[in-house]
């Protein structure tokens, strides 16, 4: 990952990481723009394009904001020691004696860059064997609770509220967090309750829209979200990922509300009403 800094006083940001929705570019331009105490207008992300950018590894695993954002914020910190170290900037700058730092160390040494890799913390570890020692410290923790109502006549569910603490330690952006919290609920909920995929002689046959049902607006729960902030020092001011949170947990809930309002054994998802009346019809039989 690389940041530049330009004569004028901003920086650049050239990541592999490919923003899709999920708030890469608000997140990346937060992080550099605090760890240099500038505004966010301070800081450009340069689009991903490969003539460009170093490799920053795929855009999964809900690795985005913790291991690149926190080289983000490494080399934010190089570009201002290295004009700490210049003479050029003293500490408590404003955006304007940072501009006239850049501005001066590029006239008199050239570009003002940082490149930063990833490096695994030498005091991290973990024994496979012994099962002992730091395994999971980057994982994110949540809790799911589903509200459901069931028609026993057609074995319809729907999913009347649902809410969902996040443990994901230090929240960078609460508007996109919380969005990202609500599109995996979306989702999860369709995963649960409508999403039956049916495979043929090695092809999914239902790909279309008129047999592959989702979840519309309609379909999905009022939504509470809350953040329980529990800083985890290798993440960029804290934060850990996000990502895969709401999509693991949801459909568990709402199947466990599921069975907690009928009695039947849910062990399957989508629970469509054929299913579930069967398992009804089971029960009562």
């Amino acid at each position: 990952m690389l940041v530049t800094a330009t004569p004028e006083g901003k920086l650049q940001v050239l990541a592999g990481s490919t923003e899709m929705g999920q708030g890469t570019n608000t997140v990346f331009a937060q992080i550099a723009a605090d760890a240099l105490g500038l505004d966010c207008e301070r800081v450009e992300i340069l689009q991903p394009d490969t003539s460009l950018v170093p490799n920053s590894g795929p855009t999964v695993a809900s690795r985005t904001t913790m291991i690149v954002g926190k080289l983000v914020e490494t080399g934010a910190h190089n570009i201002k020691n290295v004009l700490l170290e210049s003479g050029l900037l003293k500490e408590g700058f404003s955006a304007v004696e940072f501009r006239a730092a850049c501005a001066g160390y590029i006239e008199k040494f050239g570009e003002l860059r940082s490149l930063v890799k990833y490096q695994h913390p030498l005091d991290l570890h973990w024994d496979d064997a012994t099962y002992q020692g730091d395994a999971y410290g980057a994982y994110a923790w949540a809790v799911y609770v589903a509200e459901v109502s069931v028609d026993l006549l057609t074995a319809e569910v729907r999913v009347e509220n649902f809410v969902a603490v996040q443990e994901v330690g230090k929240v960078i952006n609460p508007p996109v967090a919380e969005g990202q919290i609500e599109g995996g609920i979306a989702q999860g909920t369709g995963f649960a309750l409508y999403e039956h995929v049916v495979w043929q002689k090695g092809r999914m046959v239902n790909g279309q829209m008129t047999n592959y049902i989702m979840p519309t607006s309609m379909d999905v729960p009022k939504i509470c979200v809350y953040f329980e902030e529990i800083p985890y020092a290798r993440g960029p001011a804290g934060a850990k990922g996000i990502g895969e949170l709401p999509l693991d947990g949801t459909a568990p809930a709402i199947a466990n509300a599921i069975a907690h309002a009928t009695g039947v054994d849910v062990r399957e998802i989508p629970m469509t009403p054929e299913k579930l009346m069967d398992l009804l019809e089971r029960v009562h039989a």
